[in-house]
């Protein structure tokens, strides 16, 4: 007596894909979910200081909100950031680079010459150490206005320019 040959399991999955259109549709499902794709921005900071450590701090329009409160000889909180990155100033330049999807964005960035990840200020709260925003906007007595600084990253490889002054 011979015993009967197994049904392939290639065959077995068919008939259940068969019996349960739900499942067919749940397994289907997962390639009609858009994924975030991360590009790469390129920032270029510049300083009339020739060395330095460079902390760079990216908003998007999540972290609107926090943009600006943090002031001088007060730390950021790293929450309030959609990404950030701390580099070294080399011959007055450096640039650091962020793998992030396409969107509105502001770049806020400073010199950390005394190293203690603040920006730090004078009695009166003006800056002593350089600093700078996208779109290289100032503010008047405090920091630009958030739609001034804003740009949009919406290419791969984008570069853009900080020039750091105090």
């Amino acid at each position: 007596m011979t015993k009967p040959v197994p049904k392939p399991l290639l065959i077995k999955v068919c008939k259940l894909f068969m019996n349960n259109k739900i499942l067919i549709l749940l397994f289907f499902s997962i390639y009609l979910i858009p994924s975030v794709k991360a590009e790469n921005l390129i920032i270029n900071l510049y300083s009339k200081e020739e060395t330095g450590s460079i902390i760079v701090a990216v908003y998007s329009t999540n972290e609107k909100e926090f943009f600006g409160k943090t002031k001088v000889n007060m730390k950021g909180n790293p929450k309030h950031v959609y990404v950030g990155a701390k580099g070294m100033l080399h011959n007055f330049k450096t640039f650091v680079s962020f793998d992030i999807p396409f969107g509105d964005y502001v770049v806020v960035s400073y010199l950390d010459k005394d190293n203690n990840d603040v920006l730090t200020g004078n009695f009166l709260g003006m800056p002593k150490e350089p600093f700078g925003f996208s779109n290289n906007v100032r503010g008047k007595m405090g920091p630009p206005k958030w739609k001034d600084a804003l740009f949009n990253f919406s290419k791969n490889n984008q570069e853009i320019t900080i020039n750091l002054k105090r």
